[in-house]
C-alpha cells in the first residue's frame, strides 16, 4: 500500500466538480484509491462519498492506493489535488 498527504488549495475545496474529476483520473487506473481526512475516509470511485469529507481549503488529505497500478494512480490524484484551481 503506497501513501501520500496532499494539501486542498482550491479556494472552494473539495466541491461536487472537483470530486467529480477525481473519480473519471481513478477509473482510469487498476487501483483502490482511498481519501482520508482525519478519522473518515472516501472512496476515489465515488463522488458523493468524497464530499461526505467536507475537505474545505487548506484541508490535509491522506491519500492511500493499492492494487497493481497504485503508484500511477497515487501520483495523477496528488497531482490533480494539488494543483486543481477550479479553472476549467
Amino acid at each position: 500500500m503506497l501513501s501520500r498527504e496532499v494539501s486542498v488549495l482550491n479556494k472552494r475545496g473539495l466541491h461536487l466538480r472537483f470530486a467529480g474529476q477525481i473519480t473519471r483520473i481513478a477509473a482510469q487506473f487498476d487501483a483502490l484509491v482511498k481519501l482520508y481526512k482525519g478519522e473518515q475516509s472516501a472512496d476515489a470511485h465515488s463522488t458523493l462519498s468524497m464530499l461526505t469529507l467536507e475537505a474545505g481549503s487548506g484541508s490535509k488529505l491522506l491519500l492511500q492506493a493499492e492494487g497493481e497500478q497504485a503508484g500511477e494512480a497515487l501520483q495523477a490524484i496528488a497531482n490533480f489535488i494539488e494543483t486543481y484551481t477550479g479553472s476549467p
